[in-house]
C-alpha cells in the first residue's frame, strides 16, 4: 500500500529525502516556508506544497528535515497527532530541549542517523564482532570539510552525531566521554577533537576548517586495521598486521559491499515500519543519549567538567 508522508522542511537535504521517497513510491506532501523552492519541490515529485506543519492525522508518517534548532518546537506540536515521526539528526542542539521532549514520553519518534545504514559501517561492525582482526581496541574517525550549509548550529552538533552513532553501531554502546578540545571562532565551535572510553576507545575529529572533504573511519584491532576511506567508496580495506609488524609484511584485502545509498535504506526502513515492519533502528532514547554525549564533550572542551 502506498504510504502517505508529510515532509516538513525541503531545503538542500529535504529535497534529497523527497526524491528518495518518490523513488520508493511514497506519496509525499511537503510543508515548506521558502516560497522560492516550490518549483523544485514539485519537479522532485511532491503532490502538494503547504506552509506551516501538519495539523491533522491524515498521514501515515511524518519526516522532519528542518534546521535542528526548530526540532523541539515542531515535535511539541506534532507528537499529539500520534503519527510515527522520522527526525533528521540531531534530536536537538542542547540538552535542555532534549530533556523537555523526553518528558512528553514520545513512543513513535525515531532518529535519522544515516551512518547507521551505511553498508561500510555495518561491515566494520561485522568485522569487529566476528573477530576477523582479533580483539577490538578502538575506532578513529575524521569528519571534516570547509564550512557547512547548516548555519543553525556549530561543527560539534552538526558532525558529532554521526561519529557517536557509528561508535554505538560498532561497539554496541557509546563509550564514556573523557576529554575534548575545541577550536573556537568568535565563540563558535568550528572544530573539535574528542576522546571517549579506554577499552575500547574512540577518537573523533570533526571540523569545518579543512579545505577538502574527509569522511574516514578506522577500526583498530590487535591483528590489524579495517578502514572505510570515505562515504562514497564501495569497499572496506583490511590491513593485516599487529602493532609490532614491519610495514613490508603488511597484507591488504578489500572487502566490497552493496553501495545502495544509505538515505534510501533508512527511508525504506521507515516506510516498511509504517507497513507493519520492525521499528527503525534509532529510537528517541538513542537520540537523547547522543545529545547527552555531545553536551558532555562540549562541556569538557570548555573545561567545565
Amino acid at each position: 500500500m502506498v504510504k502517505r508522508i508529510a515532509l516538513i522542511g525541503c531545503g538542500i537535504w529535504g529535497l534529497k529525502i523527497l526524491k528518495e521517497l518518490v523513488y520508493l513510491k511514497a506519496s509525499v506532501d511537503v510543508f515548506e516556508t521558502d516560497h522560492s523552492a516550490e518549483n523544485d519541490i514539485y519537479e522532485a515529485g511532491a503532490n502538494r506544497v503547504f506552509r506551516g506543519i501538519p495539523s491533522n492525522n491524515n498521514y501515515d508518517g511524518i519526516i522532519i528535515a528542518t534546521p535542528s534548532e526548530t526540532h523541539r518546537n515542531i515535535l511539541e506540536q506534532i507528537i499529539p497527532l500520534d503519527i510515527p515521526v522520522f527526525l533528521e539528526k540531531p534530536l536537538t542542539t542542547n540538552l535542555d530541549d532534549a530533556l523537555a521532549l523526553e518528558r512528553l514520553k514520545p513512543d513513535n519518534v525515531y532518529l535519522m542517523h544515516i551512518w547507521l545504514y551505511h553498508p561500510g559501517i555495518q561491515l566494520l561492525g561485522e568485522i569487529g564482532r566476528n573477530g576477523t582482526l582479533g580483539k577490538v581496541l578502538g575506532i578513529r574517525s575524521t569528519r571534516a570539510n570547509w564550512t557547512s550549509p547548516r548555519k543553525d548550529t556549530d561543527s560539534a552538533w552538526n558532525l558529532l552525531p554521526h561519529d557517536i552513532t557509528i561508535a554505538k553501531e560498532i561497539f554496541g554502546f557509546i563509550p564514556k566521554p573523557k576529554a575534548a578540545t575545541a577550536e573556537f571562532h568568535d565563540g563558535v565551535i568550528r572544530g573539535l577533537i574528542a576522546l571517549l572510553g579506554n577499552n575500547p576507545y574512540a577518537v573523533f575529529e570533526v571540523s569545518n576548517r579543512y579545505e577538502s572533504k574527509i569522511r574516514e573511519v578506522r577500526l583498530h584491532c590487535e591483528g590489524g586495521i579495517a578502514l572505510l576511506a570515505d562515504e562514497k567508496t564501495d569497499h572496506v580495506s583490511i590491513i593485516y598486521g599487529d602493532a609490532n609488524s614491519e610495514h613490508d609484511s603488511l597484507k591488504t584485502e578489500k572487502k566490497g559491499f552493496d553501495n545502495t545509498p544509505p538515505l534510501r535504506l533508512e527511508l525504506k526502513e521507515f516506510l516498511d515500519y509504517l507497513d507493519g515492519g520492525p521499528a527503525p533502528r534509532s529510537s528517541f532514547t538513542d537520540g537523547v543519549e547522543v545529545v547527552n554525549t555531545i553536551h558532555k564533550l562540549v562541556e569538557l572542551s570548555r573545561n567545565k567538567l
